[in-house]
């Protein structure tokens, strides 16, 4: 695959001048050697000194601050505030936008007292890069346009910003001192900008950008090439590179421009493949980061050109263009280091050709591109390690259907003085039926008396615990989709008849069950995580082996209103729930099995329906049918009716049927 070319000729580009031959193969042939500011801050490549363009432009200080190159200086002064104002309003802060919330207002006060007030433009961008300095300490700060409105300048910055930017309060800047200070009041009309032509017009400022870049695509190759930036006449002439955040700006204006050009993300991505930012003076990728943001699925790139001396000028790109498919990075000095082309290999996964040459097959790419994406975990089967005697199976049939229906006797039968039980319902509101019992940590504190107290110890606490917990049915443990289950042995448990220590079973069940909330009447579905600690019971127990430890973990609950929650789960021996109206009882009611298939809430109400179609019952009194004795057996519903159908009252009917 050949590196991506596009269109060369001056023709297209606003009448520059042919340039020089270009080493090792970039996309744009080379341009002279770039120029740079006295500060030596420009990033991108600023216009050759050999081959300056023709206009006023011609010989301007291009940004010096307090410039007295007269007129052409001036005009440059103009045009390059036109890119800022067009950038700024790119970046979400023109006068018409609401107010953001990542956004902040900042009004300074001393500028019309400093001796900067007398430059061309009151003194407002040298004060903005005095700012900018400034507060850069810790990290860049770039600022965008500000308004002067009396003795007052107006700003809109980055709240993350504007600390650095109120610690500057009190500096004294060319002779006077400033006072910033944050404000919620709306900025006024801007004032004391320049005016001077159709050019103070951030629109054509707008238009003049979109031009550059339409003269810059290939329709046929789909590439966008944006190599040699300082020297393209028409941004030049708008000031686009007076500053490094200038041109840095400038840069990110023509990303947005280009994202608007297409309705979609597909159409962009089909659009344009290939993109060449060649002889560009670049020294850092981040100068040019939002190319990765506005092209994530590139397939084609060439950095040919400019100054990246090493891997970390690169490597903030290291997890994006992950599609890229051809790089090309000759006449950088980066590409002299021995690791140079295994690390790029590794940084783009789907890379084929590296500066010309083949570095992957597309089958190779292919492999490494999915293995950048997480492969999901498998759904394991249930794990029961408890020997020959199926312990912890059988433990755990007994345990949710008794669960379900009986806890007393359920406590008697496993439990002992010496039983514990805890649960964690995670954030639960005051409301909630666990709150008061709930032993997470990070409610209550690790500290406080309330996380011993919540520990339930014996029969008779963990039963009456039980009592004031919600109703519950859990799905039957044949579902094998809807449990996960492991057991393993567990040593050195204290024996109870004194013989030194035992082997017990931890067991940890996680699986999901239905929820009345008896003082809401509303039913939910709540997933769980159950941990059990078995061991050998005590001489003259009931049962052969008891629960040391119990603990229940609870998630978020999932509300469902229903007609009569009561109806749907029939409350445990020891729970106190309300039961359905007397005249349905022999329809509707009766003991909920424990092992009832949890249905998809779409499939009931499909059942609801089609009972109501056959019986002539209201949707009501079919669901209370459903949810009642039946459990959600519809044979059995259908059945149930036509025994009880003479017990029923007239408004379990549809009118007329």
């Amino acid at each position: 695959m050949a590196p991506p070319t596009g269109p060369r000729g001056s023709s297209s580009r606003g009448g520059r001048s042919n340039p020089r031959g270009s080493r090792g193969g970039g996309i744009a042939k080379r341009r002279g050697t770039p120029r740079t500011d006295r500060d030596g801050d420009v990033s991108m490549d600023a216009t050759a000194a050999n081959n300056p363009p023709s206009g006023p432009a011609r010989g301007s200080t291009r940004g010096t601050r307090g410039s007295r190159g007269g007129r052409g200086a001036r005009a440059s002064t103009r045009l390059a505030q036109n890119v800022r104002n067009f950038v700024s309003e790119q970046d979400g802060v023109s006068r018409g936008e609401k107010p953001q919330s990542n956004r902040a207002t900042l009004k300074i006060y001393g500028l019309k007292d400093s001796k900067a007030a007398n430059n061309s433009d009151g003194g407002l961008r040298s004060l903005l890069d005095f700012l900018e300095r400034k507060s850069s300490k810790e990290r860049p700060i770039t600022l965008g346009r500000g308004t002067i409105s009396g003795d007052v300048v107006w700003l809109k910055v980055n709240r993350a910003d504007t600390p650095h930017l109120l610690r500057l309060n009190g500096y004294t800047y060319a002779g006077a001192p400033l006072t910033i200070e944050e404000t919620s009041e709306p900025i006024p009309g801007r004032g004391n900008q320049p005016t001077d032509g159709a050019d103070s017009k951030p629109s054509e400022t707008k238009d003049k950008l979109l031009v550059v870049l339409a003269s810059r695509y290939n329709p046929e190759q789909k590439l966008l090439d944006l190599s040699a930036l300082g020297a393209d006449q028409t941004l030049f002439s708008l000031g686009a590179f007076e500053s490094k955040a200038l041109a840095e700006k400038s840069f990110k204006a023509l990303m947005r421009l280009t994202t608007t050009h297409y309705g979609s993300d597909a159409e962009k991505e089909a659009g344009i493949q290939a993109v060449t930012v060649a002889n560009n003076d670049i020294h850092d990728v981040g100068e040019i980061f939002t190319l990765a943001h506005t092209f994530p699925r590139l397939r084609r790139l060439d950095l040919s050109g400019n100054k990246l001396e090493d891997l970390s000028k690169i490597s903030k790109w290291r997890h994006e263009f992950r599609r890229l498919e051809e790089l090309h990075l000759v006449g950088n000095p980066v590409t002299n280091l021995p690791t140079y082309p295994t690390q790029m290999v590794d940084w783009f996964p789907s890379l084929q050709i590296l500066d010309g040459r083949r570095v992957r097959t597309p089958e190779e790419a292919a492999v490494a591109l999915k293995s950048w994406f997480p492969t999901p975990l498998p759904h394991l089967p249930s794990n029961l390690r408890d020997g020959g005697n199926n312990v912890a199976a059988t433990f755990l049939r007994s345990f949710f259907s008794a669960y379900d229906q009986d806890r007393l006797a359920l406590a008697r039968q496993f439990y002992d003085d010496d039983s514990i039980f805890s649960l964690s319902a995670g954030s639960e509101s005051t409301s909630s039926p666990y709150h008061n019992f709930s032993r997470n940590l990070e409610t209550i504190g690790i500290r406080s008396n309330s996380a011993q107290q919540r520990l339930f110890t014996g029969i008779n606490l963990i039963a009456d615990l039980w009592g004031r917990l919600p109703a519950t049915r859990h799905a039957n443990l044949d579902l094998t989709d809807e449990w996960q289950i492991d057991c393993h042995t567990f040593p050195n448990l204290a024996d109870p008849s004194g013989q030194g220590s035992a082997m017990g079973l931890a067991i940890t069940a996680h699986s999901r069950f239905e929820e009345l909330d008896p003082s809401q009447q509303l039913v939910g579905t709540r997933k769980f995580t159950r941990s059990f600690i078995l061991g050998p019971s005590k001489p003259g127990a009931p049962h052969p082996y008891r629960v040391v430890s119990d603990q229940l973990t609870l998630r978020a609950r999932v509300t469902e209103p229903t007609p009569s929650a009561s109806a749907v789960i029939q409350a445990p021996a020891v729970v106190p729930v309300p039961t359905a109206p007397a005249h349905v009882a022999p329809a509707v009611a009766g003991p909920v099995l424990a092992q009832a298939p949890l249905l998809d809430d779409t499939i009931r109400a499909q059942m609801v329906a089609e009972l109501a179609r056959q019986t002539g019952m209201t949707a009501e009194y079919a669901r209370l049918c459903l949810a009642g004795a039946a459990n959600w057996d519809f044979d059995l519903a259908l059945r149930s009716f036509h025994e009880k159908r003479g017990e029923l009252p007239p408004e379990a009917f549809v009118p007329g049927a």
